[in-house]
Protein backbone atom coordinates (compact mmCIF):
# COMPACT_ATOMS: atom_id res chain seq x y z
CA UNK A 1 0.00 0.00 0.00
CA UNK A 2 1.24 3.45 -0.83
CA UNK A 3 2.24 5.94 1.86
CA UNK A 4 2.09 8.73 -0.70
CA UNK A 5 -1.60 8.77 -1.52
CA UNK A 6 -4.73 8.59 0.57
CA UNK A 7 -6.42 5.23 1.05
CA UNK A 8 -9.70 5.34 3.01
CA UNK A 9 -9.65 1.55 3.06
CA UNK A 10 -6.56 1.51 5.25
CA UNK A 11 -5.42 4.87 6.69
CA UNK A 12 -1.79 4.94 7.75
CA UNK A 13 0.95 7.41 8.50
CA UNK A 14 0.66 11.17 8.31
CA UNK A 15 -1.33 10.94 5.07
CA UNK A 16 -3.91 8.74 6.80
CA UNK A 17 -4.08 11.01 9.83
CA UNK A 18 -4.82 14.07 7.70
CA UNK A 19 -7.41 12.13 5.71
CA UNK A 20 -9.22 10.87 8.84
CA UNK A 21 -9.41 14.38 10.27
CA UNK A 22 -10.83 15.68 7.01
CA UNK A 23 -13.33 12.82 6.69
CA UNK A 24 -14.68 13.56 10.18
CA UNK A 25 -15.88 16.82 8.68
CA UNK A 26 -16.60 15.82 5.06
CA UNK A 27 -18.87 12.92 6.09
CA UNK A 28 -20.94 15.12 8.40
CA UNK A 29 -23.72 15.67 5.81
CA UNK A 30 -24.13 11.88 5.44
CA UNK A 31 -24.28 11.39 9.21
CA UNK A 32 -26.67 14.32 9.67
CA UNK A 33 -29.00 12.87 7.04
CA UNK A 34 -28.66 9.18 7.91
CA UNK A 35 -28.47 8.84 11.70
CA UNK A 36 -31.98 10.26 12.32
CA UNK A 37 -33.40 7.22 10.48
CA UNK A 38 -32.93 5.29 13.71
CA UNK A 39 -35.51 5.62 16.48
CA UNK A 40 -33.18 6.89 19.17
CA UNK A 41 -33.69 6.11 22.86
CA UNK A 42 -31.58 6.71 25.95
CA UNK A 43 -29.17 4.20 27.50
CA UNK A 44 -28.38 2.17 24.38
CA UNK A 45 -25.41 -0.10 23.81
CA UNK A 46 -24.00 0.71 20.38
CA UNK A 47 -21.16 -0.59 18.21
CA UNK A 48 -19.66 1.49 15.40
CA UNK A 49 -17.87 -0.79 12.94
CA UNK A 50 -15.09 0.86 10.95
CA UNK A 51 -15.12 3.88 13.24
CA UNK A 52 -12.53 5.81 11.20
CA UNK A 53 -11.71 9.15 12.78
CA UNK A 54 -14.39 8.80 15.46
CA UNK A 55 -16.92 11.45 14.41
CA UNK A 56 -19.83 9.00 14.13
CA UNK A 57 -19.26 7.92 17.71
CA UNK A 58 -19.23 11.51 18.94
CA UNK A 59 -22.42 12.29 17.00
CA UNK A 60 -24.24 9.30 18.47
CA UNK A 61 -23.33 10.29 22.03
CA UNK A 62 -25.59 13.29 21.47
CA UNK A 63 -28.45 11.22 20.08
CA UNK A 64 -28.68 8.84 23.02
CA UNK A 65 -28.32 10.08 26.60
CA UNK A 66 -26.40 7.68 28.82
CA UNK A 67 -25.47 5.40 25.94
CA UNK A 68 -22.33 3.28 25.83
CA UNK A 69 -20.66 3.29 22.43
CA UNK A 70 -17.93 0.92 21.34
CA UNK A 71 -15.91 1.42 18.20
CA UNK A 72 -13.70 -0.89 16.20
CA UNK A 73 -11.47 -0.41 13.20
CA UNK A 74 -8.87 -2.67 11.68
CA UNK A 75 -6.52 0.25 10.97
CA UNK A 76 -4.30 1.25 13.89
CA UNK A 77 -4.25 4.87 12.73
CA UNK A 78 -8.07 5.00 12.78
CA UNK A 79 -8.19 3.63 16.32
CA UNK A 80 -5.61 6.20 17.43
CA UNK A 81 -7.48 9.12 15.86
CA UNK A 82 -10.92 7.96 17.05
CA UNK A 83 -9.62 7.77 20.61
CA UNK A 84 -8.18 11.29 20.38
CA UNK A 85 -11.42 12.63 18.89
CA UNK A 86 -13.47 11.12 21.72
CA UNK A 87 -10.92 11.65 24.50
CA UNK A 88 -13.45 13.40 26.75
CA UNK A 89 -15.67 10.31 26.99
CA UNK A 90 -13.05 7.60 26.50
CA UNK A 91 -13.22 4.93 29.17
CA UNK A 92 -16.62 6.04 30.48
CA UNK A 93 -19.10 6.11 27.59
CA UNK A 94 -16.71 5.36 24.72
CA UNK A 95 -14.52 2.28 24.23
CA UNK A 96 -12.46 1.85 21.05
CA UNK A 97 -10.22 -1.01 19.99
CA UNK A 98 -8.53 -2.49 16.95
CA UNK A 99 -10.54 -5.38 15.51
CA UNK A 100 -11.95 -6.78 12.29
CA UNK A 101 -15.64 -6.92 11.39
CA UNK A 102 -15.23 -10.59 10.50
CA UNK A 103 -14.24 -11.35 14.13
CA UNK A 104 -16.01 -8.93 16.45
CA UNK A 105 -14.91 -8.88 20.11
CA UNK A 106 -18.44 -8.58 21.56
CA UNK A 107 -20.44 -11.43 23.03
CA UNK A 108 -23.70 -12.68 21.49
CA UNK A 109 -26.79 -10.47 21.91
CA UNK A 110 -24.86 -7.43 23.19
CA UNK A 111 -25.80 -4.38 21.11
CA UNK A 112 -29.03 -2.48 20.46
CA UNK A 113 -27.54 -0.86 17.36
CA UNK A 114 -24.56 -1.48 15.10
CA UNK A 115 -23.54 1.23 12.62
CA UNK A 116 -21.30 1.06 9.57
CA UNK A 117 -20.64 4.48 8.02
CA UNK A 118 -18.67 4.59 4.76
CA UNK A 119 -17.05 1.22 5.38
CA UNK A 120 -18.91 -1.72 3.79
CA UNK A 121 -17.10 -0.97 0.51
CA UNK A 122 -13.93 -2.46 1.99
CA UNK A 123 -15.23 -5.66 3.60
CA UNK A 124 -13.71 -8.69 1.80
CA UNK A 125 -16.63 -10.98 2.75
CA UNK A 126 -19.69 -8.83 3.37
CA UNK A 127 -22.03 -11.76 4.08
CA UNK A 128 -19.72 -13.11 6.78
CA UNK A 129 -19.46 -9.62 8.27
CA UNK A 130 -23.25 -9.21 8.28
CA UNK A 131 -23.66 -12.55 10.04
CA UNK A 132 -21.06 -11.59 12.63
CA UNK A 133 -22.86 -8.29 13.25
CA UNK A 134 -26.12 -10.16 13.60
CA UNK A 135 -24.47 -12.38 16.22
CA UNK A 136 -23.62 -9.45 18.49
CA UNK A 137 -26.98 -7.68 18.02
CA UNK A 138 -29.67 -8.16 20.62
CA UNK A 139 -32.94 -9.72 19.37
CA UNK A 140 -34.77 -6.89 17.65
CA UNK A 141 -31.55 -4.87 17.39
CA UNK A 142 -30.77 -3.00 14.19
CA UNK A 143 -27.82 -2.71 11.83
CA UNK A 144 -27.54 0.63 10.03
CA UNK A 145 -25.40 1.12 6.91
CA UNK A 146 -24.69 4.63 5.63
CA UNK A 147 -22.93 5.19 2.31
CA UNK A 148 -22.09 8.17 0.14
CA UNK A 149 -21.57 6.01 -2.95
CA UNK A 150 -24.32 3.68 -4.16
CA UNK A 151 -24.15 3.66 -7.97
CA UNK A 152 -21.05 1.89 -9.31
CA UNK A 153 -21.85 3.03 -12.84
CA UNK A 154 -21.69 6.73 -11.96
CA UNK A 155 -18.88 7.21 -9.48
CA UNK A 156 -15.80 9.38 -9.96
CA UNK A 157 -13.82 8.48 -6.84
CA UNK A 158 -10.01 8.49 -7.16
CA UNK A 159 -8.16 5.20 -7.43
CA UNK A 160 -6.96 3.71 -4.12
CA UNK A 161 -4.82 0.73 -3.15
CA UNK A 162 -7.47 -1.17 -1.16
CA UNK A 163 -10.02 -3.11 -3.23
CA UNK A 164 -13.54 -1.76 -2.86
CA UNK A 165 -17.06 -2.68 -3.96
CA UNK A 166 -19.84 -0.13 -4.42
CA UNK A 167 -23.24 -1.60 -3.50
CA UNK A 168 -26.63 -0.46 -4.67
CA UNK A 169 -29.17 -0.25 -1.83
CA UNK A 170 -31.19 -3.10 -3.28
CA UNK A 171 -28.09 -5.30 -3.20
CA UNK A 172 -27.47 -4.52 0.46
CA UNK A 173 -31.09 -5.32 1.35
CA UNK A 174 -30.75 -8.66 -0.45
CA UNK A 175 -27.48 -9.42 1.31
CA UNK A 176 -29.05 -8.66 4.68
CA UNK A 177 -31.93 -11.01 3.93
CA UNK A 178 -29.51 -13.73 2.81
CA UNK A 179 -27.54 -13.23 6.02
CA UNK A 180 -30.59 -13.94 8.18
CA UNK A 181 -31.95 -10.49 9.05
CA UNK A 182 -35.71 -10.51 9.58
CA UNK A 183 -36.42 -7.10 8.10
CA UNK A 184 -34.42 -4.80 5.84
CA UNK A 185 -35.23 -1.54 4.11
CA UNK A 186 -33.48 1.45 2.59
CA UNK A 187 -33.87 5.14 1.93
CA UNK A 188 -32.12 7.34 -0.60
CA UNK A 189 -30.91 10.84 0.16
CA UNK A 190 -29.03 13.61 -1.65
CA UNK A 191 -26.72 12.50 -4.43
CA UNK A 192 -25.87 8.85 -3.88
CA UNK A 193 -26.53 8.86 -0.12
CA UNK A 194 -28.20 5.69 1.16
CA UNK A 195 -29.33 4.43 4.54
CA UNK A 196 -29.93 0.68 4.79
CA UNK A 197 -31.29 -0.84 7.99
CA UNK A 198 -31.62 -4.51 8.86
CA UNK A 199 -33.22 -5.94 12.00
CA UNK A 200 -32.30 -9.09 13.86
Amino acid sequence: MSEKREDPGFPQGEVGERMLKRMNTSHAPLRDWGLPHYQWQDHLHILDVGCGGGATIKDMLGYSKGSIIEGIDYAEKSVEQAKLYNAEDLGTRVFIQQADVAHLPGEDNTFDLVTAVETVYFWPDIKAAMKEIQRVLKPGGQFMILCEGSDPDHLDWPEIDTPLTIYRPEELVTLLAQSGYQAASYDKGPGQFICVIGQK
